[in-house]
């Protein structure tokens, strides 16, 4: 089953964004469309799908330029062999891509076979937080701690009044929870929601608008709840379950469990 696109306007181009189908865990790329080329964001779980995103990106007649990863989730980076472009990253999570990068793969690609490379990617060029133009166009990086992960870069495109937030939001989609920080979480929610941007660019799911930063923080705060009530992991599988039966990525919901209740 192929993804699905959604094409942000913006001054200076578009914004296109790619959300897997349900195998792909229902993860975003966000193809930016500047003047003279294509910087891509996050390169998706498996090499079928980012070969969409490739092959898309070549339709629009741009050359990609650059490519970021967000952080060292496997949907988000072990895609990333079937693009030819520098791999952009935090300093920070490109020293946690070589240092568990490959084990992350090797781990998926036993589950998955060869759609999953058994060695991820490194990342070429390390940035900082900060303010860059390419081709005009400025991209402002933020580093995002302690939410769904400790680590993790978020862009925003002032000139097109859009953020990419990536895994800070997820759109109709269940949430990866391993780490536990609800507390620190719901304050970047907040944090953000005050940015003077009016489309939010998920890490799962479909663009969107600030209310996409309310609706992340109901589902945090019902996970917390029944995470604390549940007997087991098939108690809280069932209660997510039952309280959002509208959201994708149930792949997620069974990845985290070895996180929340470890042997």
């Amino acid at each position: 089953m192929p993804g699905s696109w959604a094409i942000t306007p913006a001054p200076f181009g578009s914004i296109h964004t790619f959300t897997a189908p349900e195998q792909g865990w229902c993860v975003t790329s966000h193809a930016i469309e500047l003047p003279s080329q294509l910087i891509v964001v996050d390169a998706q779980y498996t090499l079928p799908l980012a070969g969409e995103v490739v092959g898309y990106s070549n339709d629009l007649k741009k050359p990609i330029s650059r490519l970021y990863i967000t952080h060292y989730h496997p949907d988000h980076l072990l895609g990333a062999a079937a693009f030819d472009a520098p791999a952009h990253a935090l300093r920070v999570v490109a020293d946690k891509i070589a240092t568990a990068g490959d084990r992350i793969a090797r781990e998926e690609h036993e589950k998955v076979g060869n759609d999953i490379p058994d060695r991820a990617r490194k990342i070429d060029v390390p940035i900082d937080e900060g303010e860059e133009t390419v081709d005009g166009v400025r991209l402002v990086y933020r580093h995002l701690r302690h939410s769904e992960t400790e680590d993790a870069l978020t862009i925003g495109l002032p000139d097109a009044t859009a953020i990419i937030v990536q895994d800070l939001v997820y759109n109709r989609a269940h949430v990866f929870l391993g780490e536990r920080r609800f507390e620190s979480w719901r304050a970047a929610l907040t944090g953000y929601r005050t940015l003077p941007f009016t489309t939010v660019l998920p890490g799962h799911g479909v663009p969107g608008g600030p209310e996409l930063y309310d609706r992340m923080g109901d589902y945090l705060d019902y996970a917390e709840t029944a995470l604390e009530a549940s007997a087991d992991k098939t108690d809280f599988k069932r209660r997510l379950l039952e309280c959002f039966p509208d959201h994708g990525a149930r792949k997620i919901v069974d990845h985290q469990m070895r996180f929340l209740f470890p042997a």
